[in-house]
């Protein structure tokens, strides 16, 4: 199994990225730097509160990815959507305690099927998705806990000379805080920790498989486990034949050893596969063939290049926004050298007040836990089901069903 290096890798920037802009935030003077730090720490555990919030990440230059994201979270309930690459929204996601409802598949003729997922109310708000954004990320009941005290202190031993680097000012009872960061600038315990992350993402295995050779009736292949920079290799020799029409149409063959996929064609196994040859050596870059993603490769260093941060608080000491624009420099273990530009904000209105309130109007009343056992024949109020819309929003209950919609498409593949 090939283990995602990509969102290890992304988590890696992200939290070298935070780290560095905790410290900065963290670097505020006196009373103010007080005032932010409550302000960031509070928005955690926000509650009824509306955050649009917009990230781009660059490599070299190119858009690598590009997303928007728009969520209410309320007590009990939460709604979001997704945009399409040209800021429209496309799909919503709603859950509250019993209910969750998103799109899940489009047919043929563009009919868009909807699924829901019903369960019963257990009595507390983990049921609750809450989005994936940076903030809203922490229970209110967390807000005061030893862990987050303990944050709070490490913030503060770190706030060094930083304090230098960052201007506030004052319009309408709004604080405007920011500061930069250049890379000079970055502390050594900054650097050390990005180094302990490094070495944490390198410490897992990656599992490879690649072509070895192939004469024409026996395939050789090699199954690498990759650990950082090392691999232990193991070549296999696979006895082979070309697969006939007729095998192909009706898949009946008298060999036992199941096929291989050679350059485009299926082949018959003729034999068990026999290993040949086992070495351990350094990974080369032909391990990573099948990784043409500059996230895929284990990385050797990285530098925080320049941090810039913006933030709004109000006269409550309510965070308003939270900007961040950072250059990083990505060294894999190859040399080959990724600058990486992150852009990134967030905004948070309605605080307090905010009411997630599901689109598709009577689902709440319709998709319930007694709905699913009374219609359904399931002996628990428990379950899955999909659904399309009438024109005016509303669910067709006549296309309530527990069968996956696109179950029919897959077996016309098969048959075809």
């Amino acid at each position: 199994m090939i283990k995602n290096v990509k969102v290890r890798v992304l988590a890696l920037i992200i939290a070298s990225v935070m780290l560095g802009g905790a410290l900065m935030v963290a670097a505020i003077m006196g009373s103010p730097y007080e005032i932010l730090k409550k302000a960031v720490l509070d928005a955690l555990t926000y509650r009824n509160v509306t955050t649009e919030s917009q990230f781009t990440v660059r490599i070299n230059g190119e858009i690598y990815e590009e997303r928007k994201l728009y969520n209410i979270n309320s007590d009990n309930s939460f709604l979001s959507y997704d945009y399409d690459e040209n800021g429209n929204p496309e799909n919503f996601r709603y859950s509250n305690k019993t209910l969750e409802i998103y799109r899940n598949y489009v047919d043929d003729d563009g009919t868009l099927w909807y699924m829901a997922t019903v369960r019963p109310d257990y009595g507390y708000n983990n049921n609750v998705y809450t989005g994936d954004g940076l903030f809203n990320t922490l229970n209110p009941e967390e807000r005061d806990s030893a862990m987050m005290r303990f944050l709070e202190m490490v913030a503060d031993a770190l706030v060094g000379n930083l304090k230098n680097n960052i201007t506030m000012s004052t319009d309408g009872g709004v604080r405007h805080i920011q500061g930069t960061l250049t890379e000079s600038q970055v502390p050594e315990i900054i650097k050390a920790g990005i180094d302990v992350l490094i070495e944490q993402s390198g410490n897992n295995w990656r599992y490879s498989d690649r072509e070895y050779d192939f004469d024409g009736q026996n395939y050789y292949y090699e199954n690498s486990r990759i650990y950082g920079k090392t691999k232990t290799a193991y070549v296999y020799k696979q006895p082979v034949r070309i697969m006939t029409d007729y095998e192909m149409e009706t898949w009946d063959f008298t060999e036992q050893w199941g096929t291989s996929y050679i350059g485009g064609y299926t082949y018959v196994n003729t034999a068990p596969n026999e290993l040949v040859n086992e070495y351990t050596g350094p990974v080369t870059r032909e391990d990573f063939e099948d990784m043409g993603d500059p996230f895929d490769f284990p990385i050797e260093s990285l530098t925080i290049n320049y941090l810039h941060g913006e933030a709004k608080v109000d006269d409550n000491g309510n965070l308003l926004s939270f900007d961040v624009n950072a250059t990083v420099t990505i060294v894999n273990i190859f040399g080959e050298i990724n600058v990486v530009e992150l852009n990134g904000n967030e905004r948070f209105t309605d605080i307090g007040t905010s009411k997630a309130v599901c689109p598709i109007p009577g689902a709440e009343q319709l998709l319930t836990p007694e709905y699913i056992a009374d219609n359904f024949g399931i002996n628990y109020n428990y379950g899955a089901v999909y659904f399309t819309l009438n024109e005016d929003g509303s669910i067709d209950i006549n296309s309530v069903t527990t069968t996956y919609p696109g179950q029919w498409d897959r077996e016309r593949y098969f048959e075809e």
